[in-house]
């Protein structure tokens, strides 16, 4: 039986209490009883249910300072973020030793470095001490870590709705007025059915942002550092000064002087691409101008919030501003200019042709606004964009990106200028900075790989529809109940329904919180792991040395069983759908029998009638 003896300098946490029906419940069958490894003995759970101690014999080796140093800065380290695997301790010890785990850490820092020799004869294993982690901690988190993302700091629901009230003023104040229905998009049959070959191509920046700002990020961020946290003290919703972009002057001139046919906002552009993206819930104004040359232009202003956020998105919301506030400052050596001209005007080209090399079909010229986030000083002045990325379990790794969010990291930085740079910054879900991460190579080659068809095709889609209409006002709407369709409106002054009334009632719309559990990034190592030694997705160390060969022999034996499992499950659900099938059969072949009977007796009892004489 494992054990590690406790000191008093070493952290220690209770015990959890675990009795014998649980305990059997949440560990996984033991698949040979011959053999005992930690990765399967139920005996060894209530002496592993403990927080994670440093290895015994090399703490003992140090001196009376490096213990006290030690000490303080354990201390230190609890005032900012949770200790490694924090209350929820994980039942067994891995089957990696400390000099082991010590390796393979170093090996995730640098990649290249000679433990990968070491390492490479251990892969099975790591594979499949990361495969039951998941396992376990998907479970914990059913039971309880999923409570983060239902928890929100209660000042960030006033400055969330204070958000909301000057979205209410705006829209009573520019887009009152009555509506009525005048067309569905379904981009499900776009979706499906890849016709044409649809490329943006950046043109030339028209006109660029006269409000220097300057980014100054920390290399690295110091988790027991105080100040690394996020305040709430200013947490004050600072309303912009905002009008509809069909009244922006600047917008309308460069539209005029570089033969522009839409023009769109940066936030609407990026609604309309990813419709997958969870509770998108907006409203889009579309203005269709015709001059006195017959010439249409179509302006498409910002998505305008429907005041429906989930907890996740308050946090997303609130973090966007207080991180931006955070790491910016103004340029010393230039004035704050008009507010008018806070924005950078991009040329676009949104070109649309068969794909067999036969020619353009149909081309846009597009005039893209977006408020521009930050320079860079090093290197070579690069913009760059700050994004927040909340993490909701950092104690045992930070979260995979989703698909959705690549994609939302791609539009925020693609459609700025190609050369805008993303600045992910990872926060602790209690508002702690955990990590700072210059780029996102997979956001970055989403458009190399062809994945980005879908996305322009909707964006191709919807101005083709846009411009097919007349001149007048517009809106459209996106409901999350029906992902892939969008809704156009038309100001009508002869009926159908007012615009802040409908407003009104979409805030009401409830839309489920996303609290799926997002697998750990084992590639990603966080403050914490680096601190304490351990590799994401891994128990902790064992103090002893492990019979490699034989946990190996018991892993393929698993594996083994596993897919023996697998196909047996699939053999059940396979006999299941064909006894469906046959007995469906059965029932429509019954119901034809029965119609013909019908039928038949319906026949004779009309002859009977037509053959009685009448009076």
């Amino acid at each position: 039986m494992l054990s590690i003896p406790t000191n008093k300098h070493q952290l220690t946490y209770q015990k959890p209490n675990f009795d014998q029906q649980n305990m059997q419940i949440n560990v996984l069958p033991k698949f040979d009883p011959e053999i005992a490894t930690p990765l399967y003995d139920v005996n060894d759970l209530y002496q592993n249910a403990q927080c994670f101690q440093n290895d015994p014999e090399v703490y003992n080796k140090k001196s009376k300072k490096e213990k006290q140093n030690s000490k303080k800065n354990d201390h230190k380290l609890q005032i900012t973020t949770q200790f490694l695997f924090g209350h929820h301790v994980p039942p067994y010890y891995s089957v990696l030793n400390h000099t082991l785990m010590d390796k393979y850490v170093m090996h995730l820092l640098k990649p290249n470095a000679p433990t990968a020799k070491i390492l490479r004869m251990h892969k099975e294993i790591i594979e499949h001490e990361r495969e039951m982690f998941d396992h376990w901690l998907s479970n914990l988190w059913e039971e309880n870590l999923k409570n983060r993302r239902l928890n929100t700091i209660p000042f960030v629901e006033n400055y969330i709705k204070s958000a909301c009230n000057f979205s209410n003023d705006y829209i009573k104040s520019h887009y009152g007025g009555t509506y009525s229905s005048k067309m569905k998009i379904d981009y499900n049959i776009r979706d499906k059915v890849e016709v044409n070959k649809v490329e943006m191509l950046y043109c030339k920046r028209l006109q660029a942002d006269k409000n220097g700002t300057i980014i100054n990020l920390p290399m690295v961020i110091d988790i027991g550092n105080l100040e690394s946290k996020i305040s709430f003290k200013d947490g004050v919703f600072n309303p912009p000064q905002k009008i509809p972009l069909v009244e922006d002057e600047c917008c309308r001139k460069l539209s005029t002087t570089n033969d522009i046919d839409i023009n769109i906002c940066l936030s609407s552009l990026k609604s309309i691409m990813n419709l997958e993206k969870p509770n998108s819930l907006w409203i889009i104004p579309v203005n269709v101008d015709i001059d006195t040359d017959e010439r249409k232009t179509i302006y498409i202003g910002g998505a305008l919030s429907t005041g429906y956020f989930s907890q996740q998105q308050k946090s997303w919301y609130y973090l966007r501003k207080e991180v931006k506030k955070k790491f910016q400052k103004g340029s010393p050596n230039e004035a704050v200019q008009n507010n008018n001209n806070n924005y950078n005007y991009d040329k676009w080209m949104l070109k649309v042709s068969d794909g067999n090399g036969n020619g353009v079909d149909k081309s846009f010229n597009l005039l893209v606004r977006n408020k521009p986030q930050g320079t860079q000083i090093k290197p070579q002045n690069t913009p760059v964009v700050i994004i927040p990325k909340v993490e909701y379990q950092p104690e045992f790794g930070f979260e995979k990106v989703s698909e959705e969010q690549f994609v939302e990291y791609w539009l925020d930085t693609n459609f700025r200028c190609p050369k805008t740079k993303l600045v992910l910054v990872s926060v602790q879900h209690n508002m702690d900075l955990m990590q700072v991460k210059w780029t996102i190579e997979k956001a970055e080659s989403l458009s190399s790989n062809g994945k980005d068809q879908m996305y322009l095709q909707r964006l191709y889609l919807t101005l083709d529809k846009l411009t097919q209409l007349g001149k007048g006002e517009y809106v459209l709407l996106h409901n999350p109940k029906k992902p892939f369709h969008v809704d156009l409106y038309q100001s009508s002054m002869y009926g159908g329904f007012n615009l802040l009334n409908m407003y009104f009632v979409l805030q009401q719309t409830e839309v489920s919180d996303s609290l799926v559990w997002n697998p750990i990034d084992w590639e990603i190592l966080c403050p914490i792991h680096n601190y304490f030694r351990v590799a994401p997705c891994m128990f902790r160390p064992n103090p002893d040395q492990l019979d490699i060969q034989t946990i190996s022999e018991q892993v393929t034996k698993f594996n083994i069983d596993r897919k023996a499992k697998e196909n047996y499950e699939n053999a059940q659900l396979l006999r299941k759908k064909r006894i469906k099938m046959e007995k469906n059969k059965i029932k429509r072949k019954l119901k034809r029998e029965n119609d013909i009977l019908y039928n038949i007796k319906n026949n004779i009892i009309n002859t009977g009638n037509s053959l009685t004489p009448t009076n």
